[in-house]
């Protein structure tokens, strides 16, 4: 996927694309009020999913039904590690070291995360990074339809990411069975 980010964000016609500082298309929450109490998370899915926006993701689920962030589709920038996840469903967190992004009209919020992603922001310092530096960094915001089709692009290779994966994992696990099953 860095691949295609690559080519991408480097092949897009800057002439025809506006360069915008990233404090002037996004806006950032505190995640104050959206922080778990309970840190005993649970397993069911059919709850509140707990984010970080680490490699953990996905911390557990809480019953937990207030103070839920659902607001529509956001960034959720871990301002310590520079961690991003792109989130297009109901949360809460569990620190607040992260920033909630949303992007104002005529910006495509999901290009500007892969336009993050591409940069692949990273950190050896344990300061808050967001406000300090990610704020001031330029951008190229092109016309909005070319926002939407690249965005469509990567939600689609997304889809497929996960759909091989998914198959792998099967795949895997019935190797796993018929190894088991064959020294019986």
């Amino acid at each position: 996927m860095s691949t295609i980010r690559h080519t991408l964000f480097t092949e897009i016609d800057k002439s025809n694309a506006e360069t915008k500082r990233i404090k002037d298309i996004l806006d950032y929450e505190q995640p104050t009020k959206y922080i778990v109490e309970n840190t005993d998370y649970q397993n069911d899915i059919s709850l509140i999913p707990v984010l970080t926006a680490n490699k953990a993701f996905v911390l557990g689920y809480t019953s937990e039904n207030y103070g839920i962030y659902d607001k529509g589709d956001c960034i959720i920038f871990d301002d310590f590690t520079m961690d991003l996840k792109y989130v297009n469903f109901p949360f809460k967190v569990k620190s607040s070291a992260i920033k909630i992004l949303t992007s104002g009209s005529n910006v495509n919020i999901k290009y500007v995360f892969e336009y993050l992603s591409f940069l692949d922001l990273t950190s050896s310092d344990h300061k808050r990074h967001y406000i300090s530096e990610v704020e001031s960094m330029p951008m190229y915001i092109p016309e909005v339809k070319v926002q939407n089709s690249l965005s469509n692009l990567f939600t689609a290779l997304d889809k497929k990411i996960k759909m091989e994966t998914d198959y792998l994992y099967l795949l895997s696990t019935e190797k796993r069975c018929f190894l088991d099953n064959l020294f019986v």
